[in-house]
């Protein structure tokens, strides 16, 4: 009786098909490995790597992992001269040689960038903005936070755009 029941129950689970189980292991629901990266962890910090922001919002609230200091501007300055200065100016008023054929770029000694945080800018740098190319493939993250770092000492200098705002410098 029982040899009758197991007999009956694998007819009854072959169903249509006229198979008990997979042939193979390829004729079965699978995730592919590699198929999609897997998302960092929460607070991950990328080594060597580049980082994944998608827009600079997203790390609008970050901080410079090391407090800015002197070499950091001095190293800033180097970048800035380097890779800022065609569309910015040397000076980071917006009047660089590429502005003079194509829209100006932003003067970063203007007040509404100077009440940036510097989470903002440096997701700028790495994600880029409206007209500004992302810079996260050229740099490392301790690169562009040395930019932010000069631009930051730039502001210091004053910011300039509204009211009053002559001579300020960017929040504390």
């Amino acid at each position: 009786m029982t040899f009758r029941l197991c007999a009956i129950a694998c007819l009854a689970l072959t169903g249509c098909t006229g198979m008990l189980l997979p042939a193979s292991m390829e004729q079965q629901p699978s995730i592919q490995p590699l198929a999609q990266a897997r998302p960092p962890p929460e607070g991950a910090v990328p080594l060597g790597g580049v980082e994944t922001v998608a827009d600079r919002d997203d790390v609008e609230d970050s901080r410079p992992p090391v407090p800015f200091d002197a070499a950091a501007v001095a190293r800033g300055k180097l970048g800035f001269d380097r890779l800022c200065t065609p569309c910015h100016g040397p000076a980071a008023k917006g009047d660089g040689l590429v502005s003079t054929q194509f829209p100006p770029a932003p003067n970063l000694r203007h007040v509404s960038i100077c009440r940036r945080s510097d989470g903002y800018l440096y997701g700028t740098l790495t994600a880029g903005g409206k007209a500004m190319p992302a810079m996260r493939e050229g740099t490392s993250s301790h690169d562009r936070w040395d930019l932010v770092a000069f631009v930051r000492a730039l502001q210091r200098e004053g910011c300039t755009g509204a009211a009053g705002a002559e001579g300020g410098g960017p929040p504390p």
